[in-house]
């Protein structure tokens, strides 16, 4: 796989806009070479990078999954390189069908450096996680942060990932919300736009491999500004698993100028939710959904349910203005599918919620979701081994589908 050329561009698609682009061939050579890139406002145009860092961090996974070499016809700052093998080592390690590829880029001599980036930026969604990252206390910690550095300037938007594309006047409102409420809080607003998820990149495990270089990528694409790029934990240190984002991984996409931190995994999600459920900001903006693909939560899906009861449970979902309000449907509750060790832990903290705050009910209902959810995962484990086989493919997809019928996934 060769990035043959970076190109900085007028947007051919939006006024006011430039492109960071790169030329992407592929080794098996029946594929078209594609051409990747980042939007941002022509504001921030000076900010764009020509090295080839923002392009190792977002095809390593692309890379490894296809297996093959890596070559990057731009420099590539040495801490980077230098972290990548290990980088790889530990997706191997989790994932023993991925390889070890060999990457070939000139390191950027020291001299050719750009100075480090003024300014922090925190990858924001909207979610619970990167609300977290954004209102937690920081004070307390020395040196105001997790690597010294202080404070917050910029909330870091990208459209073109839970948002897709083509879903222009969703992601028009999810940033007219996010710049007033980057406004509110004293910060900058960046919106950076890619379309990583409508190439051959996509082959790439979103979930388990590849989305938190896709994020690191796109403020890499930045670098010049941003000095250091803080990713929000998706879980805690307590349910570290394999994934795409993970306090192991994000750090060795840092660069020599620019530092990248995995923020918030000593935090549960019930300890994130706690602080939450105080700003009336975070509550009326608050954005959880990922199924939906538009700037609003479906309210249906076990992400959504899964916080609503929590919101409930510590008297914010009547005052959370982007779910539905009033009480928890109790026998859905009951209904929402735990897929995973760390899905059992969390209701295991609702449960104990329910019963500090007075809700047997809401006990119940989780523990009933658990029991459900242990019985049924072994027949779905079946089922989804057997949709790679011969013969027997389809009707293992109709045993799935059946299986979760009635269920919240």
């Amino acid at each position: 796989m060769d990035l043959v050329r970076v190109e900085i561009i007028e947007s051919p698609q939006r006024a006011g806009h430039a492109r960071l682009c790169g030329d992407v061939a592929y080794d098996d050579r029946a594929a078209s070479p594609e051409r990747y890139w980042f939007e941002v406002p022509r504001e921030q145009a000076e900010a764009l990078s020509l090295s080839g860092n923002a392009w190792l961090a977002c095809l390593l996974p692309l890379a490894v999954t296809r297996r093959e070499p890596l070559r990057i016809a731009a420099p590539v700052d040495r801490t980077l390189l230098n972290h990548a093998p290990e980088l790889m080592r530990i997706w191997r390690s989790w994932y023993r069908h991925l390889t070890l590829v060999p990457i070939e880029a000139e390191p950027a001599p020291a001299s050719s450096l750009a100075p480090a980036g003024s300014h922090n930026a925190a990858l924001f969604s909207g979610g619970v996680d990167s609300w977290f990252t954004v209102l937690r206390p920081r004070e307390a910690e020395p040196s105001g942060g997790e690597d010294g550095r202080q404070g917050i300037d910029d909330l870091l938007t990208v459209w073109g990932f839970d948002v897709p594309l083509d879903a222009h006047h969703a992601f028009a409102r999810m940033a007219d919300r996010f710049r007033r409420v980057a406004a509110e809080l004293g910060r900058g607003f960046v919106s950076v736009a890619t379309n990583l998820r409508a190439t051959r990149w996509r082959q790439a495990d979103w979930g388990g491999l590849a989305h938190g270089c896709a994020l690191v990528a796109s403020g890499l694409a930045l670098e010049r500004r941003y000095g250091r790029l803080l990713i929000a934990a998706t879980g805690g240190y307590r349910d570290l698993h394999p994934w795409g984002s993970h306090p192991l991984t994000d750090p060795l996409l840092s660069t020599a100028t620019t530092t990248v931190a995995h923020d918030g995994a000593a935090f549960t999600r019930e300890q994130k939710l706690t602080l939450l459920a105080k700003s009336p900001m975070a509550l009326r903006t608050l954005r959880v959904c990922w199924r939906s693909g538009t700037d609003e939560n479906c309210g249906a899906c076990n992400k959504c349910y899964r916080t609503m009861v929590q919101l409930e449970l510590l008297g914010a979902l009547d005052r959370c203005g982007t779910l539905p309000r009033g009480p928890v449907d109790l026998e859905r509750l009951s209904r929402v599918y735990c897929a995973y060790s760390w899905d059992f832990r969390e209701f295991g903290d609702i449960r104990r919620l329910a019963l500090e705050r007075g809700r047997p009910d809401v006990a119940r209902a989780a523990e009933r979701a658990m029991r459900r959810s242990g019985r049924l995962a072994p027949r779905l484990a079946l089922a989804r081994a057997l949709r790679g086989r011969p013969l027997v493919w389809r009707w293992a997809e109709t045993l799935e589908r059946r299986l979760l019928a009635g269920w919240v996934v």
